[in-house]
């Protein structure tokens, strides 16, 4: 008998008898030992019963013989020849045929009259010997009627096993088909799914306790093929997702590094122009001092004093562009930001459009240490850039000022369209620009001015509309230094 061997148990696998068609081998073989014992002890007896009626012909063949051949002789050599030939036969039938003439009374009897030899006695003899014929004919008569009842029970034994085995064989089949080869049509067909990547798990119901560890193991194997291919998958996905993040980050360096080539060619070109400019803007603030001094209207000479400091502050810029191809960092200072931020909304109002209305709201903050030209030139970054979005239509610019635990908070805000989807989602990056006319630069150095000191820039749009850019900016406690 075969093991089959499954997952499971104390040492890790189960053990189970596979025996198939045990139960029906065994039965079918006690069926049939048991139907070739009956048919051998009917054939038994049906023979005994044979060798008796051939005993009993044999037996009445004598008999006929005899008395044949007495009345011959009897007839044609006379009464004493006839008893003479019945005493000689007489001994030859005993012999033959002890069991016929042992204690019967006839048989004695006509003994008795043959030993006489008295010819007188020879037809009481003759009528003896034709009541043992009859005697004989009726034994034999039930003899022939006790053969033919047993020939009949042979032959219904015959019937009765012939169709018992039919029953069990039919019986046998549909069990075999039910318990058997439903199961393994069904694990068939769950293999052939197999193929094509389905993974069917094959019932256990109505199976052969034989069959049934198989089907257990096949769908046990099914289970784990069915966490391999999980694995694999995930495995597949993870790796997708790899090649893709790889391919991301190889593009955006890509990007990164072409960003860092047209920064450096602006770099260049900035110098270049730097040096190109620096002269005709130190004319232009040696005019304006004359001016300011020969006029003496004191508006007009406060407007030429703010020209100034900007022709100055504009020349100190160009000096940091032409110390380095990057962003010079400015020696940080004492400012008051919101003396810092009146001072260059006066001046930018001169250049408002008639339908832009420029504020700063009320707010609170103390003094804080930065580089005071790089401050003002990202909130001009920043105010340009919500007047060239509302230049069309008009609307209002406000810059808030705020103190928030350590750090100096600027928003400048207006009621335009707001800031693209696509800059809220991507992020501020070099030479990106929704305008026609941008250079995508103004945002770009405002963030690096801000991240230089440690700071954030925060975009946002305004509801309804409107867009808002939030400085964080620290700004320790200075009070005492300088």
């Amino acid at each position: 008998m075969a093991i089959l061997r499954l997952p499971g148990g104390a040492d890790g696998r189960k053990r189970i008898p596979f025996a198939p068609f045990r139960t029906l081998g065994v039965l079918l073989v006690q069926f049939v030992v048991l139907a070739l014992l009956l048919l051998g002890i009917l054939l038994v007896h049906t023979n005994q019963d044979l060798r008796t009626l051939d005993a009993y012909t044999v037996y009445m063949a004598d008999l006929s013989q005899t008395s044949q051949e007495t009345l011959r002789t009897w007839q044609n050599h006379g009464a004493a020849a006839a008893l003479l030939l019945l005493h000689k036969n007489l001994p030859r039938i005993v012999a033959a045929h002890p069991e016929r003439v042992r204690n019967n009374p006839h048989w004695a009897k006509l003994q008795a009259l043959v030993n006489q030899q008295d010819p007188v006695l020879l037809p009481q003899a003759l009528l003896q010997l034709s009541d043992i014929s009859m005697q004989g004919h009726t034994s034999g008569r039930r003899l022939v009627l006790a053969a033919g009842h047993d020939a009949r029970y042979t032959l219904i034994g015959t019937a009765v096993t012939l169709f018992s085995f039919m029953i069990f064989v039919l019986v046998t089949l549909v069990f075999f088909r039910l318990r058997i080869l439903g199961p393994l049509r069904r694990l068939q067909e769950a293999m052939r799914s197999l193929e094509i990547g389905a993974f069917r798990r094959v019932s256990e119901a109505h199976a052969d306790p034989g069959i049934s560890p198989l089907l257990q193991y096949y769908n046990h194997m099914i289970g784990r093929l069915e966490d391999l291919e999980k694995t694999r998958r995930q495995y597949l996905q993870d790796l997708q997702r790899e090649v893709n993040e790889a391919a991301h980050t190889l593009v955006a360096q890509q990007a990164a590094v072409a960003r860092s080539e047209r920064l450096a060619a602006v770099g260049e070109t900035a110098a270049a122009f730097a040096h190109e400019l620096r002269n005709p803007l130190a004319g232009l603030q040696v005019g304006c001092a004359n001016l300011r001094r020969e006029i003496r209207d004191p508006d007009l000479a406060g407007r030429m004093g703010l020209m100034e400091e900007e022709l100055r502050r504009v020349g100190r810029l160009l000096d940091q562009q032409l110390r380095g191809a990057r962003q010079a960092h400015e020696k940080g200072r004492r400012v008051a930001p919101r003396e810092t931020v009146e001072t260059l909304l006066n001046l930018l109002r001169y250049q408002m459009p008639a339908q832009v209305r420029l504020e700063l709201l009320p707010g609170e903050c103390h003094d804080c240490l930065l580089p005071l030209d790089q401050f003002r030139q990202a909130l001009l970054n920043l105010i340009l850039n919500s007047m060239q979005a509302l230049a069309g239509e008009g609307g209002w610019i406000s810059v808030a000022l705020a103190q928030v635990d350590k750090q100096l908070q600027v928003i400048v805000a207006d009621n335009g369209p707001g800031f693209p989807d696509t800059l809220l989602r991507e992020g501020i990056r070099p030479f990106a620009s929704s305008k026609e006319q941008g250079t995508g630069l103004g945002l770009s150095m405002v963030r690096r001015f801000v991240r230089s000191l440690g700071g954030e820039v925060q975009l946002r749009n305004r509801e309804p509309h409107g867009a808002e850019v939030c400085l964080l900016l620290p700004c320790p406690d200075i009070a005492g230094k300088e």
